[in-house]
């Protein structure tokens, strides 16, 4: 499991550019993002780089979809916590992340996954 977050999040660092989804009142909304990770854990960070108003998006769930090539990552998170001076940069603590790569033969074409990351649950100790 450390292998494919590992794998994810380098291809999350190799892209950057990604777009960022949420439900704000019911209305899915979209921001244009700049993805970086945070080194060993499971969280990453997204400076957003469309130049509108957005609410604010502490305790959101959110989902991060990048493309390249042949390649597509899509990471269901959580923000945890906005920047202190603005709240364009957001830290993300990452609840489940896939990597597809696209596959054809002939006419047909498909997403298979080669990488998943979905961290373990941990259990409640009855007191």
């Amino acid at each position: 499991m450390k292998k494919d977050l590992d794998s994810i999040i380098k291809k999350i660092d190799s892209i950057q550019l990604g777009l960022l989804r949420f439900k704000d009142k019911k209305k899915q909304l979209t921001l244009q993002v700049q993805a970086t990770t945070n080194g060993d854990d499971d969280s990453l960070n997204c400076l957003i780089t469309d130049d509108i108003n957005h609410p604010k998006m502490i305790n959101k769930n959110i989902h991060l979809i990048q493309k390249y090539h042949e390649d597509y990552l899509y990471v269901a998170g959580k923000v945890v916590m906005e920047g202190s001076s603005n709240n364009n940069i957001l830290h993300i603590r990452i609840v489940k992340a896939h990597w597809f790569v696209r596959r054809s033969k002939g006419n047909v074409s498909w997403l298979k996954e080669k990488y998943m990351y979905e961290p373990p649950v941990r259990e409640k100790i009855a007191s």
